[in-house]
C-alpha cells in the first residue's frame, strides 16, 4: 500500500517549491507515494475530507485534536512546518502511535534577528515616528529614544533561538541575564550570561524577551504575579507564543506606569481569531474571542507594536524549511521512524 502525503495550508508558491524538491528527492526512491496539496487547515471541520491520509504535513492554523486523530485511521506520521507544537495533541498522538516531527532549527537566527528589529523599533519610538510623519508632523516631540549599549537584556529561554538573542545582545554591548531550567555552559563562557531566577530577571532587565516554547507548563509564565516586578522603563518582547504572556498582565502594567519602554508582540493571545478570518465564520472556542479583544485593546497604547507572526518569515528561512521537510519525509519513508521526540512536553 502506497503512502498518501497531504500538505495542509499549502499556498501556491509553497506547492511549487515542494513539488520541485519532492520530484528530486522522493519520487526517485519512492515512486508510488501519492501527494496532495490543499489550502485547508487540518481541523475538526475539515478532517472528514482527508480520511485516507497516512502522512500529514500541517502548518500554523491546523488544530490536531483527539477528535481529528480519531478520524484519520491511516495516519502514521504528522509533520508540522513550525517549531512550536501547541496546535498538536502530542499525548493523543503518542497513544495512537502517530509519530510527530517539527522543524526545530530553520528559523533560529531569523527569529532572533526579528526580535532585535522589534527591540530597535521600540527603542527609537518607530510607531510614534511613523504616525507623526504620516500626519506631516516633523517635530521631535515624543520621539526621545534610548541606547541599548550597556542595558540589561533578560532572555527567558536560551534554546535554539534564545541563544542567538543572547549572542546579538552581547555583540552590541548589552549585559545578558537569562532564565532557563537548563543552563548552557557555552553561553556562560562565550557571552558571560548570568542565569537568574525568573523574578530576578523581571526586576533587573531593561529589555525582557520571551523565548520559551509553549506547553502547559509555560502557559501564562508572564502573569499578574510577576509583571509587577518589571522596571517602569522596561520593554517586553514576545516572539515565542502568545499564551506564554497573560495579556491582562500587560494591560495592567501599561495602565500602572510600567513597561514604558514599550511592548512588541509578533505572537499574541487570540492570534488565530485575528490572523485567520475563517475563524470568524464558526463558533470560537471558549475564551478565544475575549483574548483576541484584549489583544486589540493593547493597540490603544502608543508604545505597543505588533507584527503578524512573521518573525520566521524570510527567504532563507523558507528555503531551510522546505529542505528540512522533504528530507524528513524521505527519512520517514526509508526508516519508518521520526528523528525527533518530545518526551519533555509530557
Amino acid at each position: 500500500m502506497s503512502e498518501k502525503i497531504v500538505f495542509f495550508e499549502a499556498r501556491d508558491w509553497e506547492k511549487e517549491r515542494f513539488i520541485r524538491l519532492i520530484e528530486k528527492k522522493i519520487f526517485s526512491d519512492f515512486p508510488d507515494v501519492e501527494i496532495e496539496f490543499t489550502p485547508l487547515p487540518l481541523r475538526e471541520e475539515t478532517v472528514s475530507r482527508f480520511a485516507e491520509t497516512s502522512i500529514a504535513v500541517i502548518y500554523l492554523n491546523s488544530l490536531v485534536t483527539e477528535e481529528v486523530i480519531s478520524q484519520l485511521p491511516n495516519l502514521k506520521y504528522l509533520v508540522t512546518r513550525t517549531t512550536g507544537l501547541d496546535h498538536i495533541d502530542l499525548l493523543c498522538c503518542r497513544k495512537r502511535g502517530v509519530q510527530v516531527s517539527n522543524v526545530p532549527y530553520y528559523a533560529s537566527v531569523t527569529v532572533a534577528e526579528h526580535t532585535f528589529a522589534l527591540i530597535f523599533a521600540l527603542a527609537r519610538r518607530m510607531r510614534s515616528n511613523l504616525e507623526k510623519i504620516q500626519r506631516f508632523d516633523f517635530t521631535r516631540e515624543g520621539l526621545l529614544g534610548m541606547d541599548l549599549y550597556g542595558k540589561t537584556l533578560g532572555v527567558i529561554g536560551t534554546g535554539n533561538i534564545g541563544s542567538h538573542v543572547c549572542r546579538i545582545g552581547y555583540g552590541i554591548g548589552m549585559k545578558v541575564i537569562a532564565y532557563d531550567i537548563n543552563h548552557s555552559p557555552e553561553l556562560i563562557e562565550k557571552y558571560e550570561i548570568n542565569y537568574v531566577p525568573l523574578e530576578t530577571l523581571m526586576s533587573e532587565a531593561d529589555i525582557i524577551v520571551v523565548m520559551v516554547p509553549y506547553y502547559r507548563k509555560t502557559h501564562h509564565l508572564i502573569n499578574m504575579d510577576n509583571i509587577k516586578f518589571v522596571k517602569e522603563k522596561a520593554m517586553l518582547i514576545n516572539t515565542a507564543r502568545g499564551p506564554i504572556v497573560d495579556t491582562l498582565a500587560i494591560i495592567w502594567a501599561l495602565e500602572n506606569g510600567k513597561l514604558q519602554g514599550g511592548v512588541a508582540l509578533d505572537v499574541f493571545e487570540g492570534e488565530r481569531a485575528l490572523l485567520d478570518l475563517s475563524y470568524l465564520k464558526e463558533e470560537l472556542p471558549p475564551g478565544v474571542a475575549q483574548r483576541a479583544l484584549l489583544t486589540l485593546h493593547l493597540l490603544k497604547f502608543p508604545n505597543v507594536i505588533f507584527t503578524p507572526h512573521i518573525a520566521y518569515f524570510t527567504e532563507e528561512a523558507m528555503e531551510r524549511l522546505f529542505d528540512w521537510i522533504v528530507e524528513d519525509l524521505k527519512h520517514y519513508l526509508r526508516y519508518r521512524s521520526s528523528k525527533i521526540h518530545f518526551e519533555s512536553y509530557f
